[in-house]
């Protein structure tokens, strides 16, 4: 650590985000069983679902609990979901990474964008599951979002105040418009108001250039994906694709790539 410029040592950071993202996957799995039925994500307290045994605070570690329970319910012995550990697990090393790699030398990015990151990439683990398991995307996860990225615009050096409004209100009235317009040519409903939250929590994080170029590449990503499944007919019966996973990789990458693309879509043009 230098004197000079004191700051905590990069080991501590990472060990206190892993933490952090072991803690927030716990939440996520409440959000991932609740959210979808309606239920509250506060109350009541963790439980199993199959005897109603309430779960004590020292059962419910994150990962290790369920090692220690050998993956079943004290009171019942029923099984407990492998997904509980795996979403911790996840979670926790997603925000490790995250942790690393900001503390590499010479990742000079503005803190809020550090933070803004983040939040993306671990909300990104409940939303990816919610929507391919049931064409959602939690209010729980966008609205704290999008008030995350206000607020850490008024951090320096990253986005301001007005580029993060601009970027939630613009990127989010964008994709509304093309989802108005294609209910209107298709006379079904095109786009769900979740994935419209969602882009407009990218704008909040990262500005309205971020969020669209986020939405570029989400479109194509979805369509590697999407046209060989529905080829293969893999697709559910209205032929529906979750979108919001691929606005979370789409947005992931074009907070690192969008001016990247801008520049080599310029030079295309001869600019």
């Amino acid at each position: 650590m230098d004197p000079a410029n004191p700051s905590l040592p990069p080991l501590f950071i990472i060990v206190v985000a892993t933490l952090f993202g072991l803690l927030a996957g716990s939440f996520f799995n409440v959000v991932i069983y609740r959210m979808p039925r309606g239920e509250s994500v506060v109350w009541p307290p963790s439980r199993c679902m199959n005897c109603g045994y309430r779960i004590p605070f020292y059962l419910n570690v994150p990962v290790l609990a369920w090692v220690v329970l050998r993956g079943k319910c004290k009171s019942c012995a029923s099984p407990i979901s492998a997904q509980y550990p795996l979403i911790e697990a996840l979670t926790g090393a997603l925000a490790g990474l995250c942790a690393a790699y900001f503390s590499i030398p010479g990742a000079d990015l503005p803190l809020g964008f550090k933070l803004g990151f983040t939040y993306l990439v671990l909300a990104s683990v409940p939303i990816f599951v919610i929507d391919f398991r049931h064409f959602l995307i939690p209010d729980l996860l966008t609205y704290p979002g999008i008030l995350i990225g206000l607020g850490l615009s008024f951090i320096p050096d990253g986005i301001t105040w007005q580029q993060s409004l601009v970027g939630a209100a613009g990127a989010g009235a964008f994709l509304w418009l093309i989802g108005f317009a294609a209910s209107i040519l298709l006379k079904k409903e095109a786009m769900g108001l979740g994935d419209v939250k969602l882009v407009a929590m990218a704008g909040a994080l990262f500005g309205i250039q971020t969020a669209l170029f986020g939405l570029i590449f989400a479109s194509i990503l979805g369509c590697l994906v999407g046209v060989p499944m529905m080829l293969l007919r893999k697709l559910n019966e209205q032929r529906h694709i979750p979108f919001g996973p691929y606005i979370c990789v789409g947005t992931a990458l074009a907070a690192f790539f969008a001016q990247d693309a801008l520049d080599w879509y310029m030079r295309l043009l001869g600019r």
